[in-house]
């Protein structure tokens, strides 16, 4: 199977875009956290946006909850301009995402769409 994410810098735009799914496993995180980084190293986020596209993201196992919470921390410690989650269709992944923003007060905005998303 192939990655359960892709990363879109779009400059012109001032857009980091990121769009995750699928059933995330611990491996998939580590490399994710390295990929992320190392494109948030060539830019300067505080004049970016940063759109994570989770619609299609499914749950994740209890024990990887503290992996979601590090990725939210890591979104917040770059320094966007912006944060925007796109909520995931899967119910129970909405709910493990907006639990771990609420417990580590994660501070974005979450759009239904990518329309919406880019609007915001």
């Amino acid at each position: 199977m192939g990655k359960l994410y892709e990363f879109n810098l779009e400059k012109e735009k001032k857009t980091l875009f990121v769009r995750a799914s699928g059933f995330f496993k611990e491996e998939d995180t580590k490399l994710y956290f390295s990929e992320f980084q190392t494109i948030v190293n060539t830019i300067n986020p505080s004049i970016y946006k940063l759109i994570v596209d989770a619609s299609e993201l499914e749950a994740v196992e209890p024990f990887l909850i503290d992996d979601t919470k590090f990725v939210l921390n890591l979104y917040t410690n770059a320094r966007f301009k912006k944060l925007v989650i796109i909520n995931s269709t899967c119910p129970v992944s909405k709910t493990q995402i907006d639990n771990c923003a609420k417990e580590i007060n994660f501070k974005c905005v979450f759009a239904t769409s990518v329309k919406e998303a880019y609007r915001l």
